[in-house]
């Protein structure tokens, strides 16, 4: 797991984004892998750092689902000959 204060998270969007970083890392613990956990943390990291944020608008499911989404396609997630594979 990447050090927190490495992503620099606005103290604004802290606890939001701890929210849907819960959510990630709860659903690739179960599912993936820590890699993937990884990647839906820097990827939200990122999000939280764009003004205005999009995670500050929506439900905090909906934006832990579409990230998990966006990373699970660019990492071929949804190809059978890979491994982790789910099916969409």
């Amino acid at each position: 797991m990447p050090n927190q204060k490495n992503l620099k998270i606005p103290e604004h969007i802290r606890s939001r984004y701890d929210e849907i970083v819960g959510l990630t890392d709860t659903f690739c613990k179960a599912h993936l892998n820590d890699e993937f956990g990884d990647l839906c943390r820097k990827m939200a990291a990122k999000l939280s750092r764009k003004r205005p944020s999009p995670l500050e608008r929506g439900q905090a499911k909906v934006w832990a689902e579409a990230i998990l989404y966006t990373i699970g396609r660019i990492n071929f997630l949804f190809d059978k000959s890979q491994d982790p594979y789910m099916d969409s």
